[in-house]
């Protein structure tokens, strides 16, 4: 799931306006559902998940067609790259450490200021509706992210709160996360969930009942 701060990283990479910073985070055995706290100066899987099997273990999900892709190291070119604002599976045979350098967090412009990061939730693109699907996503912070106020969709013409966004029929008032811990699904949401924040190194499922959105997290701390 492409991001605006993607896009905004490699030009700061490209123009050698930063410094290197570190992601640091531990997977445990069993499954796991992840992301990429900080854009990985070499995203390739096998790099960003050194030590650790990934081959027919890890998986994204692609929701334009509303599909899981597995890591397949004989066609690595048709799961692509460790992206910030995307969520992974990881079925990993143990306790491991995930750690490479990447953007500092927040993608920092020329001043020094993070960057707000825009997720796209396209939907499912097969077919005729106008109905949404299913995305896994990451939270693209380094940091925590309260969403009681601060998450907004945007349609690309109407910005909307979360809460508003779901009063208007655009999507769920709930993401569902993962506790490795337990191995069992948690809720994240502004009403009535587990949890109020998204959290680093996290992947979310969220479901949308529109297509062509993007979910909009602000860059500042909670």
């Amino acid at each position: 799931m492409k991001t605006l701060g993607l896009v905004l990283a490699m030009v700061v990479v490209m123009g050698g306006a930063c410094v290197a910073d570190t992601a640091t985070y531990d997977v445990l055995a069993d499954w796991n559902c992840i992301s990429a706290p900080l854009v990985p100066f070499n995203p390739d899987p096998m790099a960003v998940f050194t030590g650790i099997n990934v081959v027919n273990t890890l998986s994204r999900y692609d929701a334009p067609t509303q599909t899981g892709i597995l890591y397949d190291d004989l066609d690595p070119a048709a799961f692509g790259n460790i992206l910030l604002g995307d969520g992974y599976w990881l079925l990993s045979d143990g306790t491991y450490t995930v750690s490479y350098d990447g953007v500092p967090d927040g993608v920092p412009d020329g001043s020094g200021n993070m960057t707000d990061m825009w997720v796209s939730l396209p939907g499912a693109q097969l077919d005729p509706d106008d109905a949404g699907g299913w995305h896994l996503i990451g939270q693209p912070f380094n940091h925590d992210t309260n969403v009681m106020a601060n998450l907004s969709l945007t349609d690309g013409t109407t910005l909307k709160s979360w809460e508003d966004a779901v009063a208007a029929g655009w999507c769920e008032g709930v993401m569902t996360a993962f506790d490795a811990s337990i191995q069992t699904g948690t809720t994240v949401g502004f009403d009535l969930a587990d949890d109020d924040h998204l959290r680093p190194a996290k992947g979310y499922w969220f479901l949308t009942f529109k297509d062509n959105l993007a979910l909009i997290i602000p860059a500042q701390p909670s």
